[in-house]
């Protein structure tokens, strides 16, 4: 393992994941860093739900200051990666407002990468301001493009670059997905020890694909996970969270030696639901946005995109009955806020990069229906600003990127 700098007298040593108690054969095989607080409590809520439902949450919410949810156990295993490598540089992809894209900047900031993220515009809204005011104040270099086909040229040019290392979309590769089996994993040793009893039925929402599929690796347990889809479906959906899913297997398989899991252990079944998917990406349907008020007079705080969507068919499968008599958790997936706290040292909007600039004045900042259209929930382009090669993208002529401070020197080892 990989762990970053820290004085040990100061702080306890990390905690190892849950992945290395279950194959310790993987320790020193596979790189990690230690990011976030787990494992993460799973509780009861009472009365949110018909009595005849049984309700639990996995707090995935709780897990990292001043920003958790699930990316964070995906960034201990690909910023540690990253430092393997000897990059000094993240470059990654997002929408507008992305939650991967913030959670990667300031942990990729406190582990001392740069962190460069090409973003395809969405409609701007008071959060989605805040989130990418926050990125900029986090010292993430921020790159506009206007088409998926940008976005992947930008990816490839990003991948040739030595000292640059590609951090998947939602941080759902093979090496972020380990940190969602070992937080199936982490699960399992909590039911096994009585914090919780088994559940019948998880819900989490669906978007890359990588926490669900490593759920689907890490958990040996008779249950039914049901993902509910938040994006386009020709990038979210069980064919791909299978492909994940069995691409993870077959790395822990080789690094183990043996087959990954246990001949006759059962295996979670997925069912993906596109029920919630509404109008698109951006256009939460009215559903999710009550399911947000409803889990917020509960003291969860969700988000309409994705924790919201999957509260929202857990809520209908409730109130339809669908539920009676069944164990059912929660994974709430939601950061844990903090955004007011980075925005303190935001810049003004007068002093961000012109090709930004214009989608953060006060006249932009509501949604454009107007001006902005979304296709099988795809994010399109608002007002025109020069492409992303002009304004110094990734490995392109023009405005020269900041040059890249060293990583820190990581080490191998327990």
């Amino acid at each position: 393992m990989i762990h970053a700098r820290s004085n040990p007298a100061a702080s306890p040593p990390p905690r190892l994941p849950a992945l290395f108690d279950a194959w310790p054969a993987l320790r020193g095989r596979v790189p990690w860093i230690s990011l976030g607080g787990f494992p993460t409590r799973a509780h009861r809520v009472d009365h949110l739900l018909p009595p005849s439902v049984d309700l639990w949450v996995k707090r995935e919410d709780e897990c990292g200051t001043p920003y958790g949810g699930n990316k964070v156990r995906k960034l201990e295993f690909l910023l540690a990666e990253a430092s393997l490598r000897g990059a000094c540089r993240l470059a990654t992809f997002g929408n507008f407002g992305s939650h991967h894209v913030l959670a990667t900047t300031l942990y990729g900031r406190r582990a001392g990468f740069e962190v460069d993220a090409v973003l395809l515009p969405r409609p701007i809204d008071d959060h989605v301001r805040d989130q990418l005011l926050a990125a900029l104040a986090l010292g993430a270099h921020l790159h506009v493009v206007h088409s998926n086909r940008q976005a992947v040229l930008a990816a490839l040019r990003a991948q040739r670059q030595a000292d640059t290392c590609w951090v998947a979309s939602g941080g759902s590769s093979v090496t972020g997905t380990l940190g969602y089996v070992s937080a199936g994993l982490e699960l399992a040793a909590q039911i096994a020890v009585g914090e919780l009893p088994a559940p019948d039925v998880i819900y989490a929402p669906l978007a890359s694909c990588g926490t669900v599929a490593g759920l689907l690796v890490g958990l040996s347990i008779d249950a039914e996970i049901r993902a509910i889809r938040a994006v386009s479906r020709w990038t979210c959906n069980a064919t791909r969270t299978r492909w994940i899913a069995a691409q993870v297997e077959r790395h822990l398989a080789l690094l183990c030696g043996a087959r990954w899991r246990r001949p006759g252990a059962p295996r979670p079944r997925l069912t993906v639901d596109h029920r919630f998917f509404g109008d698109g990406y951006v256009a939460a349907p009215a559903a999710a946005r009550d399911a947000v008020a409803v889990a917020g007079a509960a003291g969860l705080e969700l988000e309409p995109t994705y924790s919201g969507r999957a509260f929202a068919a857990l809520l209908a499968d409730a109130r339809a009955g669908a539920l009676d008599g069944k164990r059912v958790l929660f994974v709430n997936t939601n950061h844990s806020g903090g955004v007011a706290a980075l925005l303190a040292s935001a810049p003004r909007t007068h002093d961000v990069p012109a090709p930004l600039r214009r989608y953060l004045e006060p006249r932009h900042v509501r949604h454009r229906t107007r001006r902005c259209h979304h296709h099988r929930g795809s994010p399109a382009a608002g007002p025109r600003v020069r492409p992303a090669a002009r304004a110094g993208s990734l490995g392109q002529p023009g405005r020269p990127l900041p040059q890249p401070r060293r990583a820190p020197a990581a080490r191998v080892g327990r």
